[in-house]
């Protein structure tokens, strides 16, 4: 319990700090790209707002249009890393870039581009990798941000302009800075998961050392009171037997009633010696471990609740082979159909019907013991199925009360099934009745 309750911690500690890492490193990553990105479109604009104007007054002054191979009329800047300006036809009217051999590359790449007025766009320009000449790029794609601008003279309008900017630098810088985020989110995920554990081990200690003192209070204070329980009810016994009680209604009524009350009490007191022995840290070693027949014992439990069945005119219907070998504890699997069998009874209202199945299965190269004990009764909401093995719950208090019982039969019978290594399914429904499937993995020796 105590571990189960150690990992929900770490989980919950751990998945705290994993969401709030997560949004860091969207959040930090997101400023730098929008902060990067946004400088380099701001510069670029700016510089297509420079050379649009210088080369307007380029082409008033030209008295013959057209391009000038050797005419350097604007000079890159530092981080550009072309420009061109074309025609109305597409045609390349003068330009520079920073590798002559890339024009054909650049140039096909605008090809595919109709831009719109001051439009930005990013694209890559594919290098092959057999050109020595662009052995100095260290990547054979790169990336450009790009812009088009229309230049419109006395209101003609003459070509485009575009410009590119290398932005493969910070498209590598990026990759990396996101890829060394995520390493570092999960060197302190594993951090803050370890440290998440640690933590929730040392705040269970206290509760963990008082549950312990308080489980040695119970299992000894319950062992003690068993003795003067079974001597009272003795006692109750001889008392009934004597020819003035007998005779007597009154003193009749009152010692049937001590017997009840010290039966239920002594039942009390089992059901926490058993709890106690199973939060013990060995108690799977006290599980006896025997091949038999569990036929027997299953009609032997059928007749010790025969009594209780007829006082409501409850049927009891019982469905076995002649016999069902099987290999586990024989007191704890009887006790298992007993308290499952009593709660059915108790649960089902007058003139209804319990039944009780055995059989086995085979399953993977071993052998199930499956159990079913299905009634009439008042059924299970959905919503407390899930909750009706926790101890001393009860998911109906008032038919609780009228009925018997502390919360605790369904808690022992999880834990009688868990250390036989089984599970058992609960199928219920309100009004209708419940149906509890138990299935044990054995092996015969």
């Amino acid at each position: 319990m105590f571990r189960l309750t150690q990992w929900r911690l770490t989980t919950l500690y751990s998945g705290m700090l994993m969401i709030f890492l997560t949004f860091f490193i969207i959040i930090v990553y997101s400023l730098f790209y929008v902060i990067i990105t946004n400088d380099q479109e701001r510069r670029i604009m700016s510089l297509a707002e420079q050379e649009t104007k210088a080369i307007k007054d380029i082409l008033l002054q030209q008295t013959v249009p057209g391009f000038i191979e050797n005419q350097n009329v604007v000079f890159l800047s530092e981080d550009q890393f072309f420009f061109y300006v074309t025609n109305s036809r597409g045609e390349l009217i003068m330009g520079d870039e920073v590798n002559k051999k890339l024009r054909p590359f650049l140039l096909e790449t605008l090809n595919d581009w109709t831009p719109e007025e001051n439009e930005l766009k990013y694209v890559e320009v594919h290098i092959p990798r057999h050109m020595h000449e662009f052995s100095r790029f260290r990547s054979v794609d790169l990336k450009l941000l790009t812009v088009a601008r229309p230049i419109i003279i006395e209101n003609h309008f003459v070509g485009v302009l575009y410009i590119g900017m290398d932005i493969t630098f910070f498209s590598k810088i990026s990759k990396w800075l996101l890829i060394l985020l995520i390493g570092l989110t999960v060197l302190f995920i594993g951090f803050a998961v370890f440290l998440s554990h640690l933590m929730s081990k040392r705040a269970l200690v206290p509760i963990q050392e008082a549950y312990n003192r308080q489980r040695e209070f119970v299992a000894n204070a319950s062992h003690e009171l068993r003795t003067p329980l079974s001597v009272i009810f003795s006692s109750v016994e001889a008392l009934e037997m004597e020819e003035d009680i007998i005779t007597n209604d009154f003193s009749k009524k009152i010692l049937h009633r001590l017997r009840d009350e010290v039966k239920r009490m002594k039942k009390l007191i089992n059901d926490l010696l058993t709890l106690a022995r199973a939060d013990s840290e060995h108690a799977s070693l006290e599980l006896m471990k025997e091949t038999f027949d569990f036929r027997p014992h299953a009609e032997k439990t059928l007749q010790s609740l025969e009594e209780l069945a007829l006082k409501k005119e409850i049927l009891l219907h019982f469905d076995s082979p002649e016999s069902v070998i099987v290999s586990g504890d024989a007191d704890k699997l009887t006790q298992l159909l007993y308290i499952l069998l009593d709660n059915a009874i108790k649960y089902t209202p007058n003139g209804g019907e319990v039944s009780v199945k055995l059989h086995i299965e085979s399953y993977k190269q071993r052998r199930l013991l499956i159990i079913s004990v299905k009634d009439t009764g008042i059924g299970i909401p959905p919503e407390d199925v899930g909750r009706i093995f926790e101890r001393f719950y009860r998911a109906d208090k008032a038919r609780t009360r009228q009925h018997g019982g502390h919360g605790l039969g369904l808690s022992i019978a999880k834990w009688i099934v868990d250390a036989h290594k089984g599970q058992i399914d609960v199928y219920s429904e309100v009004g209708k009745g419940t149906e509890f499937i138990v299935k044990i993995p054995f092996s015969l020796s």
